[in-house]
């Protein structure tokens, strides 16, 4: 029995109220949990709030070069400029900010 080709994901649907939306997943440069709430920060600068957790974005996104650095945030590695391992701050694109927690810091050690 042959396995099935499944392209990789370039998008995902999101659903919010009546409205649909599709974001590419290259152009997402984090994704920040409130709660139940997740904020996503877009290349463009636009930012998305959806009434779901950061969890249930992490399950979507497995294997889409994102990567979890703390219990808030979810970082698509792609757009990561630069990481400040004395303050434990990563420095993405769009002067975006992200602090990484304590028991993160060694899922970084791939990428510097």
């Amino acid at each position: 029995m042959k396995k099935q080709f499944t392209p990789p994901k370039i998008h995902f649907l999101l659903v919010n109220r009546k409205q649909k939306t599709r974001i590419p997943t290259n152009s997402i440069i984090m994704l920040e949990g409130y709660v139940n709430y997740t904020l996503i920060h877009l290349q463009n600068g636009t930012q998305k709030l959806y009434a779901r957790t950061l969890r249930h974005f992490e399950g979507l996104l497995t294997g889409e070069h994102f990567i979890r650095v703390h219990r808030a945030f979810l970082v698509n590695s792609s757009f990561i400029i630069n990481y400040n391992q004395d303050e434990n701050i990563l420095h993405l694109e769009n002067n975006l900010e992200v602090s990484i927690s304590r028991r993160k810091r060694g899922c970084l050690e791939g990428y510097y």
